[in-house]
């Protein structure tokens, strides 16, 4: 009996025992489905800002068409009336028979004279209706434009509502690995280890910035803490494009809410001559980006369920630096 006791207690206390490994295997396993999921929704958000950015300037040339359209139909409405005048005009001199008015000239000074008024209206004519032509072509192109840039705005808008719903997805995805991941803890007895927006212990001596470039990286710093938001530029929360661009223009230099289209617009410069405000890039697609504060370390917006901080540059493949303004 007192053997059987035994075991059984034994097989209790077995039962009640966490396992580590096998919890650990599994957390290390949700840890990499999660930075892969985080990745994959960073590329989609980037994308979901460039198409954006192209939406956005589209709608300005719409804009300034619209524009050209209203003045160049004013034109054309214009040479309208001046070919009415002119057709008025001729009808007075000549009426229906211009060849029988000129044959009954009383003289033939009067008949030279008649020749000069019709060589003159003649060519005035010819101006006025080429001038017309050239107003019709004119407004006529300005709207085949227009409506191949209303066809391209919708395809665009289309594009927009499929990334929107795709990195709703992907958030609902991330965030159930997220929940599994903390209830894997909780029953491993471990606590969740979260990175602090505030970074390294030295994390807070930023380099010696200057100009412009001093005043974006005070407005990164004073964003540390915040959550990270797709497609946010701020107030309250932030996307990696998002946070550098509001920086800057806080500095007075306006760059595109999109990491590949800053990389493309920044002065390129090596690591070497990295200084506090610059921008650095990652991964070959370039879908990530973050301000630079010396030290071998920046401040960015990471990603989906993180907080704006402070982070070694080196922690993600980068792909360039770069100076704005």
């Amino acid at each position: 009996m007192v053997g059987k006791t035994t075991l059984l207690a034994s097989a209790v206390a077995a039962a009640l025992l966490p396992v580590p490994a096998q919890a650990q295997a599994s957390i290390a396993e949700l840890n990499r489905r999660i930075d892969q999921a985080s990745h994959q929704l960073e590329a989609v958000v980037e994308q979901f800002n460039e198409i954006r950015v192209d939406l956005r300037a589209n709608r300005e040339r719409a804009s300034r068409l619209a524009d050209t359209i209203t003045e160049l139909d004013r034109q054309l409405a214009a040479h309208r009336d001046q070919v009415g005048h002119l057709v008025a005009s001729t009808y007075r001199v000549n009426g229906n028979r211009p060849v029988v008015t000129l044959l009954s000239a009383a003289s033939a000074e009067h008949f030279v004279d008649q020749l000069l008024i019709a060589d003159v209206i003649n060519r005035d004519q010819n101006r006025t209706i080429a001038g017309l032509r050239d107003a019709r072509q004119r407004s006529e192109s300005a709207r085949q434009a227009a409506a191949a840039l209303l066809e391209q705005q919708q395809l665009q808008e289309q594009h927009l509502a499929a990334k929107r719903q795709q990195i709703e997805s992907e958030i609902r995805h991330l965030t159930e690995l997220r929940n599994r991941q903390q209830a894997l803890l909780n029953r491993a007895g471990a606590a969740a280890a979260s990175r602090s927006p505030a970074g390294d212990p030295d994390s807070g001596q930023l380099g010696s910035a200057t100009g412009p470039a001093a005043t974006a990286v005070a407005f990164a710093h004073a964003q540390l803490g915040k959550p990270y938001r797709w497609g946010s530029a701020g107030p309250y929360s932030y996307d990696c494009s998002g946070l550098t661009s509001a920086a800057w223009a806080k500095a007075g230099v306006r760059l595109p809410h999109n990491a590949r289209r800053q990389f493309g617009v920044v002065t390129r410069i090596g690591r070497d001559q990295l200084r506090p405000g610059d921008l650095v890039f990652f991964y070959s697609n370039v879908q990530h980006v973050g301000i630079y504060i010396g030290s071998g370390k920046m401040i960015h917006a990471p990603r989906h369920g993180e907080l704006v901080q402070i982070e070694r540059i080196d922690y993600q493949p980068i792909r360039g630096y770069g100076r704005p303004g």
